[in-house]
């Protein structure tokens, strides 16, 4: 049987709109005491595929100030205790962040992170046949958001040479794309 590791007691050591970091005190099933074990509490993630009827994947281009690029990502976004559900979160942020909409939404799947340290889940959606209804609401901190709809096998060749440069999205793509029978992963 599988025994999980008992806390002992917990600090928080950080805690705002954007990070809420605590140490934990652990012990382990044989009894190892492992102090601080740090835990990152984020609140979940929506990731969207958004595919467009000409079968073309819309992506955005923004600074990432800790990895000091611009990068291109899938939209995305925290999950709001507004909006009730990471569904919701997707419709949303696709249509703020690109003023794309789409009627036909699949949820393809949940990843963790980074289940070591992280405690939130991506959560994983496509929206098919994505069309340009509205203009972009962008948050703060999302200036200078760009978006960009590439042919969906560009993408795809691109994605060794680096063109989707979070790990999570990569993940997230490749996750959507087999759940719609787009990709097949074979051995």
């Amino acid at each position: 049987m599988e025994r999980k590791w008992r806390v002992v007691s917990s600090k928080t050591l950080l805690k705002d709109r954007w990070i809420d970091l605590r140490a934990d005190h652990c012990v382990t099933p044989g009894g190892k005491e492992i102090s601080p074990y740090y835990v990152l509490a984020y609140s979940d993630w929506a990731h969207i595929v958004a595919l467009t009827p000409d079968d073309g994947i819309i992506l955005t281009r923004q600074y990432r100030h800790a990895a000091g690029e611009f990068l291109y990502e899938l939209p995305s976004g925290s999950v709001d205790a507004a909006d009730g559900d990471p569904e919701r979160t997707a419709r949303r942020e696709l249509e703020e962040e690109t003023g794309y909409v789409a009627e036909r939404w699949l949820k393809a799947g949940a990843l963790s992170p980074n289940p070591a340290t992280h405690t939130n889940k991506a959560h994983i959606f496509v929206a098919l046949d994505a069309e340009l209804k509205g203009i972009q609401k962008l948050d703060a901190g999302e200036e200078g958001l760009t978006v960009h709809v590439f042919p969906l096998a560009e993408v795809l060749d691109s994605l060794g040479a680096g063109l989707l440069g979070q790990s999570m999205h990569v993940a997230s793509l490749v996750l959507a794309l087999t759940a719609i029978g787009r990709l097949k992963l074979t051995i």
